[in-house]
């Protein structure tokens, strides 16, 4: 078995705890050895989460434990990426619940989540620190940039391209073939129907002001 350290003491944490206990049941051997939760608020430092220890905050866990790999579980793609720029050095690797369906062909990266029942097709790419959540659906020769966030429900038609840090909200959905620029949100129930510039908010009554 492998060290891991979940970063993130909340309900994307407790996600990922379950999601590893689903790989270990799944496995004839255990593959990972959860070690504990890290997490930089105070009223976290000690104690335990989910039955697992907190292990302080990040920068101690990461000196108390560094060959460990670990998972970042927070939805927050801006405080996602800085975590992981503090973290350099540890294994990042990339978490599937058993039951997602991956087609062998997509590309995916280190640090990356798919949730249960989640869909991703043939062609796909995948980038690093990405959360695909529960039956979502990334449609054929797609692609998701690093530290983007698909939420529940969402559906990504063929040919789709997420770029780096976008929000798509939960059951929203893309046309086929639409772009969705770079820390882009996209609202909750939304349709993607153009293609989205970079650094806007989509909503079902169309661009918010920022």
């Amino acid at each position: 078995m492998r060290n891991i350290f979940i970063v993130g003491a909340g309900g994307f944490g407790r996600e990922a705890v379950w999601t590893i206990e689903r790989i270990n049941a799944a496995q004839q051997q255990p593959v990972w050895n959860v070690i504990g939760f890290a997490d930089d608020d105070p009223a976290k430092a000690s104690g335990n989460f989910e039955g697992y220890p907190l292990l302080g905050g990040v920068g101690k866990a990461s000196a108390d434990h560094p060959g460990a790999s670990v998972f970042i579980a927070v939805g927050d793609n801006a405080v996602r990426r800085e975590i992981y720029r503090r973290l350099r050095g540890h294994d990042f690797p990339a978490l599937i619940d058993p039951s997602a369906q991956v087609s062998p062909t997509t590309e995916f990266r280190h640090g990356t989540f798919i949730a249960c029942e989640a869909v991703v097709s043939v062609g796909t790419d995948i980038g690093k620190f990405v959360i695909i959540n529960a039956r979502a659906g990334v449609g054929h020769d797609s692609i998701v940039g690093d530290f983007s966030n698909i939420a529940p429900g969402v559906s990504l038609s063929g040919h789709t391209v997420i770029g780096e840090d976008v929000m798509m909200g939960t059951n929203s959905c893309t046309a086929p073939g639409m772009t969705v620029g770079d820390g882009a949100t996209v609202v909750c129930g939304t349709p993607v129907l153009k293609n989205v510039a970079a650094n806007t908010t989509l909503s079902p009554f169309g661009i918010l002001k920022q």
